[in-house]
C-alpha cells in the first residue's frame, strides 16, 4: 500500500511540476511575446497608417511637378507683387499710363513714408495719395485696372472719396484715392527707401 500511496505521491508531484513548468513557460515567454506581438501590431498598424500618408504626399508633389512651369510662373508673379524696392517711380509711372489708357486723368500724386504692416511680417506699406479726373465709367475702368488682375503691383485701395471736377467737362467727376504698395526688403535691410524720380 505503501508503494501506491508514493507512487500516487511522485506522479502528483509530477503532476504538479508540470503544471507550474507551464504557468512559468505561459507567463514568462509565452505572455511576454503575446505582449511583443501586441506592441509589433501596433507599430505595424502606425507604419501602414503613416505609408497611407507618405503616399498621398508623394502622389501630389508628382501633380505639382507636372505643373512646375504654372507654379513657378505663379510663384515669379507673387514675387513682382512684392518688389523689394520701394518701387514708387515705376508704379506712379504705371498709374499715369493706367489712367491715360481709359481716359482718366491722375494727378496729385503724394507719396507717404513706408510704414511696417502689422498683419505680415516682413513687408512694408507705401501711403500713396492721388486725384483722379474722369467720367463715371472711365473711373471704374481706372479702378478695375487699380484692383484687378491686370496691377501685377500688391496693392490695396484704403480710402475712396468722389466729387465734382473742376475740369471742363461736366461729366467728369474727381476721386480721391488713398492706396498703399506694399514691399518686401531682404530680411534685415529695414525700411525700403522712397524715391519719386
Amino acid at each position: 500500500m505503501a508503494g501506491r500511496y508514493g507512487n500516487r505521491l511522485w506522479l502528483a508531484a509530477g503532476f504538479l511540476v508540470v503544471v507550474l513548468l507551464v504557468a512559468g513557460t505561459y507567463f514568462g515567454v509565452v505572455s511576454t511575446m503575446s505582449t511583443d506581438t501586441d506592441a509589433l501590431h501596433d507599430q505595424t498598424g502606425t507604419a501602414q497608417l503613416q505609408m497611407v500618408g507618405l503616399r498621398k504626399q508623394i502622389a501630389k508633389l508628382e501633380a505639382d511637378r507636372k505643373n512646375e512651369k504654372q507654379l513657378t510662373a505663379a510663384r515669379d508673379a507673387y514675387r513682382d507683387a512684392l518688389p523689394t524696392d520701394s518701387g514708387v517711380p515705376a508704379f506712379l509711372r504705371q498709374l499715369q499710363a493706367s489712367g491715360s489708357d481709359v481716359g482718366v486723368d491722375v494727378s496729385g500724386l503724394t507719396v507717404g513714408t513706408p510704414s511696417k504692416d502689422e498683419a505680415v511680417p516682413g513687408v512694408w506699406s507705401i501711403e500713396i495719395q492721388l486725384t483722379a479726373d474722369g467720367e463715371p465709367g472711365e473711373l471704374d475702368d481706372f479702378l478695375g485696372q487699380l484692383q484687378g488682375s491686370a496691377q501685377k503691383r500688391a496693392v490695396l485701395i484704403e480710402s475712396a472719396a468722389l466729387a465734382n471736377s473742376e475740369s471742363e467737362n461736366s461729366k467728369d467727376l474727381r476721386l480721391n484715392l488713398t492706396v498703399k504698395a506694399f514691399v518686401a526688403p531682404p530680411v534685415g535691410a529695414g525700411a525700403p527707401t522712397v524715391t519719386t524720380n
